[in-house]
């Protein structure tokens, strides 16, 4: 599972299980308040019929067990409603469409915390009001077009209150989302689009029941058989997401437990740089767009980068003075082994352990282990080596004092074609440009 997918999903896991703070209160209330304010004014521009009662209440009904059905997206889900959405624009005057469906998922909120308390905090039962925005975008296109029942002539008007439907969803989510949570528009759209596309492919569905909703209004059961099985595929595709938490979270801790191993081994190989190391390795990724799945491979092969090094007897790793061939032979064998450690634990830190292996290659092809060159050498591994021999050369060892980031980053232009990846040097440059300032040392005054 990729580290987006995987700190999403906590984030909504934790979001819908928490007392809602005082900042999302007042969003939501406020959210709330608007929708039943666009519904008067809907309901004195078109007017409001006498509604049939017991249809209304069927729905009402329906949408809370509806909502039971749950497929989560990122910080987002999306529930089978369209299905019975779509109906309703042929049943109800438009004004009453957000009214009932808010009623609807006020009643599922209720049946979620009853069910699972511990998941679904009763403090967020009431947020099925604001929820409720998407129906306003058909209801204003149906008004607009003062349309009454539903007819196969006017799929153009549906269309329309479908995109309307869909473009108000957008835009009061992500509204609500930025103003209580300050999530990034940019993250939220791709959430979006997936509930856009899950509403697009049932909203055919909801218009055939809705063409035989004249005919007989028991046409709704006919969608109870096709939401149970979509509620087995969203259990199942929880479960599956769940065990893929736990994998992840299994791989993460054991990387860790590896990285503070390295650590105890050697403060400066499992310590102050290889943290640097990595925190410079994930600004250089983002920086260059790199998906999620590498990023979480870059991630754990530079934590691990040097794990090989648990086999090199401490002599020669601390050793101050040159090495003679002999030891810089075995020092030369640490990313192999690095992968082979690796690969006795599989999954996700086998991928790593492919990045381990080939992090001390040359663009040139005059490194080692494989003397692989350019493209060849995986980009998380390339991103490593130029942010390994920065945090190398800025950190200070016992022998000698690091240098200052502007001499480190001419050394690493001087070997950009070489040594290095071209673009990952300036990758970095500009990663090292937006951190602050190193603290400068103060020798305290002498006593007189």
């Amino acid at each position: 599972m990729d580290p987006q997918a995987e700190y999403a999903h906590r984030v909504q896991e934790e979001q819908s299980s928490s007392t809602p703070t005082a900042r999302e209160r007042v969003v939501e209330t406020i959210a709330g308040a608007l929708l039943l304010g666009t519904c008067a004014a809907l309901v004195a521009v078109d007017g409001v019929r006498s509604p049939d009662l017991a249809l209304a209440g069927a729905f009402v009904v329906l949408i809370a067990l509806f909502w039971q059905v749950t497929f989560r997206i990122g910080p987002a889900s999306t529930m089978p409603l369209q299905l019975l959405f779509v109906p309703m624009w042929a049943s109800f005057d438009p004004a009453l469409l957000p009214l009932i469906v808010a009623a609807g998922q006020v009643l599922g909120n209720v049946i979620s915390s009853m069910r699972s308390p511990d998941q679904h905090h009763w403090g967020r039962v009431l947020i099925g009001i604001p929820d409720a925005w998407y129906a306003v975008g058909p209801a204003v296109v149906l008004v607009a077009f003062e349309h009454d029942g539903i007819a196969l002539d006017d799929w153009w008007i549906y269309l329309l209150a479908l995109i309307a439907q869909q473009a108000v969803d957008a835009i009061t989510g992500i509204a609500r989302s930025r103003a209580t949570t300050g999530i990034n528009v940019r993250d939220h759209l791709g959430d979006v689009s997936w509930i856009w596309m899950v509403d697009s492919a049932l909203s055919p569905i909801g218009f055939a029941v809705a063409l035989s909703m004249p005919a007989s209004p028991l046409v709704l059961l006919t969608l109870l058989p096709l939401t149970g099985l979509l509620r087995q595929f969203a259990k199942e595709r929880d479960d599956r997401i769940m065990k893929a938490l736990e994998l992840s979270s299994a791989y993460r801790g054991t990387a860790q437990l590896m990285g503070d191993v390295l650590e105890a081994d050697d403060a400066y190989t499992g310590g102050e740089h290889t943290q640097g190391v990595v925190e410079l390795s994930l600004a250089v990724g983002a920086a260059i767009g790199l998906g999620a799945r590498e990023m979480r491979t870059l991630e754990f092969g530079a934590l691990l980068h040097d794990i090989g090094k648990l086999r090199v007897p401490n002599e020669i790793i601390n050793k101050p003075g040159k090495l003679t061939e002999d030891e810089w032979a075995i020092i030369k064998l640490h990313p192999g082994w690095g992968q082979e450690m690796l690969d006795r634990v599989g999954g996700e830190l086998s991928h790593a352990g492919e990045v381990v292996r080939a992090h001390h290659e040359r663009w040139d092809g005059a490194g080692y282990p494989d003397g692989l060159a350019g493209e060849e050498i995986p980009v998380e591994a390339r991103i490593i080596t130029v942010c390994d021999s920065y945090s190398a050369m800025t950190t200070d060892r016992s022998y000698r004092k690091g240098m200052g980031r502007e001499e480190a980053v001419a050394e690493l232009r001087r070997c950009a074609g070489s040594q290095f990846d071209p673009r990952l040097v300036d990758a970095l440059e500009q990663v090292i440009a937006r951190l602050p300032a190193p603290l400068q040392r103060v020798e305290p005054p002498r006593a007189a």
